[in-house]
C-alpha cells in the first residue's frame, strides 16, 4: 500500500515537472523560429550589412556625381569634352566617317585556298 502512494505522489510530482519543461521547450522554439526570433534576428542583421554596403557605394557615387556637375557647371573644357563625347562639333567644323577597312572583315584566306592556282 505504501508503495501504491509512493508512486501515486512521485507521478503527481511528475506532472507539473513534464509541464514545465514542455512549456520551456515551445518557449525555446518560438524564440527561435517566430517572425523576430533569433533566426529572423539574424536574417536581418545580413540584411542591414548588405543595405550599409550599399548604401555607402551610392554615397560614393552621389560625391562623383558631383564633382562631376560641378566641373560641368564651371569648367569649359570639361563641358567640351562631354559635348564631343556625345556626338555634338562645333560651328565650322566638319565630320570625317572613315568606314572601316573590308579586309579586316573578311576572314584570312585557308591553307587549301592558297595552293591553288
Amino acid at each position: 500500500m505504501k508503495k501504491q502512494i509512493i508512486e501515486s505522489t512521485h507521478r503527481r510530482m511528475r506532472l507539473p515537472l513534464l509541464i514545465a519543461v514542455a512549456l520551456v521547450l515551445i518557449a525555446i522554439f518560438i524564440s527561435l523560429f517566430r517572425d523576430m526570433g533569433l533566426i529572423g534576428l539574424l536574417k536581418l542583421r545580413n540584411t542591414e550589412k548588405q543595405l550599409r554596403s550599399e548604401v555607402e557605394l551610392l554615397r560614393k557615387e552621389n560625391t562623383e556625381l558631383k564633382s562631376q556637375v560641378e566641373g560641368l557647371r564651371s569648367n569649359p573644357a570639361v563641358i567640351e569634352d562631354e559635348a564631343r563625347r556625345i556626338g555634338l562639333i562645333k560651328e565650322k567644323e566638319k565630320v570625317i566617317v572613315v568606314p572601316p577597312r573590308r579586309d579586316s572583315r573578311d576572314p584570312a584566306p585557308s591553307r587549301d585556298d592558297a595552293k591553288r592556282p
